[in-house]
């Protein structure tokens, strides 16, 4: 990949990743796998999302995107490597679903405790936490 392309690769990995991450703080306060489990599968499943989406915006072929990257085949290219990252991420995200499972089964984890309509407890946040994360002051 040209260097623009792996700016444009990298940068957009880093934007999707920051917007996740300022959106759902509350993953840094995990104190569980099984709590950390529904914000990975989350966060995983909408890099995906929008990796997909930028991938199905360069299969149009848009001339104004094609003379960004120079050239046509630089954006097949860029396309190329998204979708390979799309399917790194959707393994992940299937790990993410099962291993803890898998982890449970094997005597490895303790099974998370279950709450009203079988949430696993640790997956609501702590209502001091979610005080001190709010924006309302």
């Amino acid at each position: 990949m040209t260097k623009i392309n792996i700016r444009l690769f990298w940068g957009f990995w880093g934007v999707a990743a920051a917007l996740w991450l300022v959106l759902n703080p509350e993953i840094f306060f995990a104190t569980s796998v099984f709590a950390l489990r529904n914000p990975m599968m989350q966060f995983s499943g909408v890099l995906a999302i929008a990796a997909m989406s930028v991938a199905m915006i360069l299969s149009l072929r848009p001339r104004w995107l094609e003379a960004k990257v120079d050239g046509l085949d630089k954006m097949y290219r860029l396309h190329k490597w998204l979708g390979i990252g799309v399917l790194v991420l959707a393994v992940f995200h299937w790990l993410w679903s099962e291993a803890p499972k898998w982890a449970v089964g094997l005597g490895l984890l303790a099974r998370g405790e279950r709450g009203a309509g079988g949430a696993t407890r640790d997956h609501r946040p702590d209502p001091e936490i979610s005080y001190r994360l709010s924006w309302h002051g």
